[in-house]
């Protein structure tokens, strides 16, 4: 979920329309680029897709955060277009948009306010910007406009890279960043970063419609910044990061834990969904999450204390993990990806389904292109006592002679 300035009391850390079944009956192939694909494994990603509408997609259109008591914001409307237009399903799609811009838009740009709080007397409380979620929402956009010859909405996912390019990017140096929202982020002597939300295909769809070099600059920085800013004893970014305006080294931000968590948990999924292999970042990640040590995956890790969280991450950091250890192996095994029902509540549910997608984009499973709806069942779980490689990550890799 998306915070701004300071963690907001009361909410705990990031951790509902009949299915196309036919438009989906076969899998299409399409380029990481163009992103206009139909998910490969197409039973358990249509199944994916029913159960996340329904179980967070209210009948207005508002996706709800179950994790943070029920509200709203730019970040779950924006996976749930992307989510709507990659499944074909233009009536979600609509309803999404409509309640969007109605609920969240901001009066001086095309950007949109982070949250909503249903309920309160005044359910948009804050009006700055959440830049991640306005990514997703053009990105989805775009992705719509192309899939269904819709001009307004290239034209509208044109107008918010248009506004982000002037409220959220910000030339610092020799550095091209991406400021977390358009106010409270400029410190007098340090700026404020997230390097979760520098999202590689959202920058080349946007750089499709708007073309500027800032785009490509962007996702280069994304990646130069996750790999310097690495902490503690596995080397991995935090979820926060202050950049010093002088000479200073990044650091983790004051205000925030210092923790890999439920933000830098993205990191790697990004970096992946880029087809950054080469990123010592996302083999970072992937080292610690097959660290014999564990049994599973932690949850997170305090880049100061090297602590560990005494519980395992949920299915949408199984999910992130899996699909980062398959495309540095260049290949794995689809079928053992969690399911959008194992996730207890809106955000592993979204990091699920975006893992389920971002695999798809990067053609990881071989013959995936024209699969008709026979996917076997997901395997079952790996014992859990058996821990690292050769524990729960066993399953995921493509066999080897």
């Amino acid at each position: 979920m998306t915070r701004h300035t300071q963690p907001l009391p009361g909410l705990v850390n990031r951790p509902a329309m009949p299915g196309r079944r036919l438009l989906l009956g076969a899998a299409l192939c399409g380029s990481a680029a163009g992103g206009l694909i139909r998910p490969a494994g197409a039973a358990a990603a249509i199944g994916d897709w029913l159960d996340f509408r329904r179980r967070f997609l209210h009948a207005d259109g508002r996706v709800i955060d179950t994790g943070n008591g029920g509200i709203s914001h730019s970040e779950g409307q924006g996976a749930g277009l992307l989510f709507a237009a990659r499944f074909d399903d233009q009536a979600s799609f609509a309803r999404i948009l409509d309640w969007t811009r109605g609920a969240l838009r901001r009066p001086e740009d095309q950007l949109l306010a982070w949250a909503y709080r249903p309920g309160a007397p005044i359910p948009v409380p804050d009006l700055n910007n959440a830049s991640d979620g306005d990514l997703l929402v053009a990105w989805a956009l775009a992705e719509a406009g192309e899939r269904w010859g819709r001009a307004d909405y290239r034209a509208l996912a044109t107008e918010i890279a248009r506004d982000l390019m002037r409220r959220v990017v910000l030339r610092q140096g020799d550095r091209t960043l991406l400021l977390p929202g358009s106010e409270g982020f400029l410190k007098p002597d340090h700026v404020v970063v997230n390097p979760s939300y520098y999202i590689p295909p959202a920058f080349r769809a946007l750089a499709r419609l708007l073309p500027s070099p800032q785009w490509q600059s962007l996702e280069e920085e994304g990646v130069a910044l996750a790999d310097q800013a690495r902490f503690g004893r596995w080397r991995l970014p935090p979820d926060w990061v202050a950049l010093s305006r002088g000479a200073g080294r990044p650091a983790p931000a004051a205000g925030w834990p210092a923790r890999f968590a439920h933000d830098a948990m993205r990191v790697p999924l990004n970096l992946a969904w880029g087809g950054h292999v080469q990123s010592q970042a996302l083999g970072a990640a992937v080292a610690f999450w097959r660290d014999p040590a564990h049994a599973a995956p932690p949850a997170w890790v305090d880049l100061r204390s090297n602590a560990l969280a005494p519980y395992p991450g949920d299915a949408g950091l199984r999910a992130v993990a899996q699909f980062a250890a398959a495309v540095l192996a260049g290949g794995g095994r689809e079928e053992t990806l969690p399911k959008v029902a194992e996730a207890s509540s809106y955000y592993p549910a979204v990091l699920t389904l975006q893992a389920r997608l971002a695999w798809a984009d990067r053609g990881l499973t071989p013959g995936s292109c024209a699969r008709m709806v026979t996917m076997p069942p997901p395997a079952a779980p790996a014992e859990a006592g058996r821990g690292g490689v050769l524990g729960w990550l066993r399953g995921i890799l493509p066999a080897r002679g």
